[in-house]
């Protein structure tokens, strides 16, 4: 029978390193995971789509320096998140949601280093940030046509917001997110509108759908435009 230490868990520390480890330099280059996409056409974003992507990255960029970075960034907002969620550093939790917080950081990333355009500095500035999206865009009715990084983006995004992983976003998940990255205000009043059929949660139907709206859409009145908080 295995003894009680067998049994311990390894020290939080180690687990986060371990999670941690595909944001090293010695990680598969995303390029190579996205190279079967085809060689993307450089067109120029829509008016309202440059104010989407642009809220966005304002979003993100919690430091407000013009730049994401995972550890000044994300990294601030997920234990922002956990904190809000009661969880500690040693929790079963804590471990899953920094998981799914570098796969959602290093999916994002992938946009910039996409057919080598950037980089491999592990940030993006808002001019990569614009310049990844033009590139991706660039099919304005279908965003299943988009390369692999943005169709992966879209559940990748929705599992690092869903708290228990029950596959439905409710209010608490999505209020809490706003507030992870220093967004209050305007959650409460957005949720309700992404939330179509009024069941008090979005679906990963609902949810792909909205994104979809996001990346494509140029009618402002559609709640998926508004995803990260409503248009200056």
């Amino acid at each position: 029978m295995a003894s009680a230490a067998g049994r311990r868990l390894l020290p939080v520390s180690l687990r986060l390193q371990q999670a941690r480890t595909t944001l090293t330099r010695h990680s598969p280059a995303p390029w190579r995971v996205y190279s079967t996409d085809a060689a993307p056409k450089v067109v120029t974003l829509t008016e309202f789509q440059r104010r989407k992507i642009e809220n966005c990255f304002d979003f993100y960029d919690i430091n407000n320096d013009g730049i994401l970075r995972f550890d000044e960034d994300f990294e601030t907002a997920l234990k922002a998140y956990i904190r809000l969620n009661g969880w500690t550093e040693d929790s079963k939790q804590y471990v899953q949601y920094y998981r799914r917080w570098v796969a959602f950081w290093n999916n994002l990333y992938a946009g910039k280093m996409y057919r080598r355009e950037g980089k491999g500095d592990q940030q993006i500035t808002r001019e990569e940030f614009r310049t990844m999206w033009t590139q991706a865009l660039t099919n304005r009715t279908d965003i299943n046509k988009a390369p692999r990084w943005v169709r992966d983006l879209i559940p990748n995004t929705y599992h690092a917001i869903d708290t228990d992983g029950d596959n439905t976003l409710k209010l608490k998940d999505y209020e809490k997110f706003f507030e992870a990255f220093g967004r209050n205000g305007a959650a409460a009043d957005i949720f309700n509108k992404l939330d179509i059929n009024g069941d008090g949660m979005v679906s990963r139907t609902e949810w792909d759908i909205h994104m979809q709206d996001f990346f494509i859409s140029e009618d402002e009145t559609r709640p998926g435009n508004h995803l990260w908080g409503y248009l200056q």
